[in-house]
């Protein structure tokens, strides 16, 4: 590698290390996973490290956050299979979560067995479901959310209630 590759990784990392993490740790959650994800990224940005013409151009800065949210996730759907991501809630959880106004993204924490949320999830629409995981499932913010599917905030509001509505309508119909 020359040495203006090397101040162009160089470059890239103090630019954006701390903003990808941060992005990596809001999709897994988990610090170690996050550090993980962005050291796989950069491998990733050092492999098509010509693609990168001017370091602090939007066109960057959208690729790099595009690299890390895809790592990032990666991850996360590895560890869903490793591992349950849902846990079985007992019964006096159970009687709370109905009590609150959230009870579609606690009932996609709590639900028995990944095959019932898996067949009420495809039944909807893909451009709601990925709404409804990011900000349910993920907990992004509508902010966050948009700015990984790279669509308004209004649109996030929009999608996710009409996500939310499409899973009571399939809710009613189970």
């Amino acid at each position: 590698m020359e040495s203006n590759s090397y101040h162009k990784i160089e470059q890239l990392y103090t630019l954006y290390e701390q903003k990808m993490y941060v992005i990596a740790y809001s999709i897994l959650n988990n610090s170690w996973q996050a550090e993980d994800a962005v050291s796989d990224a950069f491998v990733k940005i050092i492999k098509n490290l010509q693609k990168i013409k001017d370091v602090k151009s939007d066109k960057t800065k959208k690729f790099i956050i595009r690299i890390i949210q895809n790592t990032a996730i990666d991850l996360y759907r590895k560890n869903q299979r490793e591992s349950t991501v849902f846990t079985i809630v007992s019964d006096e959880e159970q009687s709370n979560i109905a009590d609150t106004d959230n009870s579609i993204e606690h009932m996609l924490h709590s639900m028995e067995g990944r095959e019932q949320i898996n067949k009420m999830l495809s039944k909807i629409p893909e451009k709601y479901r990925e709404v409804l995981l990011y900000r349910s499932v993920h907990e992004f913010s509508v902010r966050e959310t948009a700015a990984v599917l790279e669509i308004s905030e209004n649109l996030v509001r929009k999608r996710y209630e009409r996500a939310r509505n499409l899973l009571i309508r399939e809710l009613g119909d189970d």
